[in-house]
């Protein structure tokens, strides 16, 4: 017998009345419980900064329900013959709810803390049956934190943490590796475009199914597209193409998009007090918040508990791996220079580009800018840091308010009209910083949106809204892209700038486009088709330029050379800008975008 959880999380909106109507759908459909999410919202984040932090911060406050409600809906859920069930993120948030804690049947740590053991045991001591999702995660750091618990009441759920997880991402088979590691109950957590997933995986042996259920899946809600509706029916023919991938490996590496699931979901390690270089540190000089900008408190007892540091930490500063690493000392103004000469530079955002520029000084950046800065009275602030002699790009935002992506020629009004003024926005911005540097100031967008529209009508549209915008000191690149794009934490098929038929429209139209080369690759790899001869068509066509490595169709900002591209140094004399965009080279002190550049200079050398 399988036991079906129906994950209502936050899809009851933060609507008491909604939740009860879910809790009555669930039972409704045979299902063993329902479960729910609680986090201290006033404590859990240190900032919220970065892009996804803001999207996510957002939701958890439109959406909260205090425990007391959390308590009474359990009530009712067993009321009417439900188990109950809660996940935390932090051990803190399950002191926090109290005696409204023990309403419940079951707990849950989701996947952003599998590995944080000291979270897992203290629920255990409760004597509940604790649940532990293990999506974003590889075998080797499942065994390492879990083993310990194989002989207690828990479950271990296989996941992938995309929301939503396409077709042929589920990896099935990595839940005969949890078996293998001796857990006796181990289920599955699904966040599937497609339900169906569920069924292949009860094949396996599997005796527990987690599914989000809500009650419109084109909600306005983060999880709503990686939910069921009650009425959800079979789509068999979609299962039968993708057969293979779907079965997967028996091994898996957590993907991009999980990656940064990891960090805005997840928990870090921040100083309290200022820790000198080759100190032994201890946890109890940490405090525990989220954005996960360094290492997971799992992490830190897996791999780092009582090692000294290699170099400072100031107060409030995130732990991270470089901090345990020997400094390699590179030749930081020989490497800048290259970068000023051949306009290589690197993203900012506007919290971080005065540090940026004092330590990477290749004076060449680009902004990347979330909704919440464009609206802000405070978006031109920056611009007297800005050094006349610097070169300056502009990456418009993907999304807008309310969970939307950026579309300035919608068939929606609302989302035409928004798009169109947050472009705007970013235009009179860069205008600002063109009279400042004297240089035209090129702004990237995604334009990804076809819904259902003919493609030629769609580029046709959009190329004369950019037209007409008629601004001869900015330039809006539309950014070539891959064919799965990580939207919300999930992979997200896109249909536009990514093919055969994009390339002969840019040529036919003579469009200058932002090529992103990490992307070109991922979308040739899906065509089947060899990136070189798609670059060779496009060089032509090219006024801006993003540097990342890639591995097949969704592998995307891999350091550069450790990808099917490989050798970079073809593009070097190109005279657009060059932004690198390595995942996350902008963390650790942006040690990532040193190396990257260390490597475009050591591959120039050998031309």
């Amino acid at each position: 017998m399988i036991n079906l959880i129906a994950e209502i999380g936050i899809n009851h909106k933060g609507n008491y009345q909604k939740a009860i109507n879910l809790i009555d759908q669930a039972a409704s459909a045979g299902c063993w419980a329902v479960k729910f999410q609680f986090r201290d919202v006033g404590s859990f984040y240190k900032s919220s900064s970065e892009i996804g932090d803001e999207i996510l911060l957002r939701e958890i406050k439109r959406t909260d329900l205090s425990s007391k409600k959390l308590a009474d809906l359990a009530s009712y859920a067993r009321s009417i013959g439900l188990n109950a069930g809660v996940s935390f993120y932090r051990y803190y948030d399950f002191q926090a709810m109290g005696d409204d804690a023990m309403f419940f049947d079951f707990y849950k740590v989701p996947s952003a803390e599998c590995t944080n053991h000291y979270l897992i045991r203290k629920l255990l001591d409760s004597g509940k049956k604790v649940m532990v999702s293990t999506g974003g995660h590889s075998l080797k750091d499942i065994e390492k934190a879990l083993s310990q618990f194989i002989n207690d009441d828990i479950v271990i759920f296989h996941c992938v943490a995309n929301y939503p997880a396409k077709l042929g991402s589920q990896n099935l088979q990595f839940i005969y590796s949890l078996k293998e590691l001796g857990f006796k109950d181990v289920g599955y957590s699904s966040h599937d475009e497609d339900f169906e997933i569920c069924f292949i995986a009860m094949s396996m042996g599997i005796k527990w199914i987690e599914r989000h259920l809500t009650d419109d899946v084109e909600g306005d809600g983060l999880d709503d597209s990686s939910s069921s509706e009650i009425s959800d029916f079979f789509k068999m023919n979609s299962f039968s193409s993708q057969i293979d991938n779907i079965l997967g490996k028996i091994d898996r590496a957590p993907n991009q998009g999980e990656i940064l699931n990891m960090q805005n979901l997840g928990t870090s390690l921040y100083t309290k007090t200022k820790i000198k270089k080759n100190s032994m540190i201890n946890i109890s000089n940490f405090e525990i918040k989220v954005p996960r900008v360094g290492l997971s408190p799992g992490d830190y007892f897996l791999y780092y508990e009582n090692k000294k540091i290699e170099l400072d930490l100031e107060k409030g500063d995130a732990l991270t791996k470089r901090h345990f690493e020997k400094n390699i000392n590179y030749n930081n103004k020989k490497l800048f220079d290259y970068g000023k000469k051949n306009l290589i530079g690197i993203p900012v955002r506007l919290h971080d580009f005065n540090s940026y520029s004092d330590y990477i000084k290749t004076e060449t950046y680009e902004f990347h800018l979330s909704y919440e800065e464009v609206l802000s009275k405070n978006l031109h602030d920056i611009i007297d840091s800005i050094n006349p002699n610097y070169a300056i790009s502009i990456h418009l935002p993907d999304y807008l308010p309310g969970n939307r992506i950026i579309d300035p020629i919608s068939d929606n009004s609302l989302n035409k009209k928004d798009s169109q003024k947050l472009i705007s926005k970013v235009i009179n911005f860069a205008k600002s910083i063109s009279e400042r540097i004297n240089k035209k100031v090129p702004i990237v967008g995604s334009f990804s949106q076809r819904n259902g529209r003919d493609r030629y009508e769609v580029l046709d549209d959009l190329f004369t809204y950019l037209k007409s915008i008629d601004e001869s000191e900015i330039n809006i690149y539309p950014q070539w892209l891959p064919v799965y794009a990580w939207y919300f934490g999930g992979s997200v098929k896109l249909d536009l700038f990514n093919s055969e038929k994009d390339i002969d429209y840019v040529i036919n139209n003579s469009i200058d486009i932002c090529l992103d080369l990490c992307h070109l690759s991922l979308s040739a790899k899906y065509f089947n088709k060899d990136w070189r001869n798609w670059y060779s068509r496009l060089k032509p066509f090219v006024g801006h330029f993003h540097f990342a490595d890639a591995v097949g169709v969704d592998g995307e900002g891999l350091p550069i050379g450790k990808g099917d591209i490989g050798d970079f140094s073809i593009f070097s004399d190109m005279p657009a800008m060059k932004i690198i965009e390595v995942w996350q080279g902008h963390h650790n002190g942006g040690i990532g975008f040193i190396k990257a550049l260390n490597t475009l200079f050591e591959q120039e050398g050998k031309k």
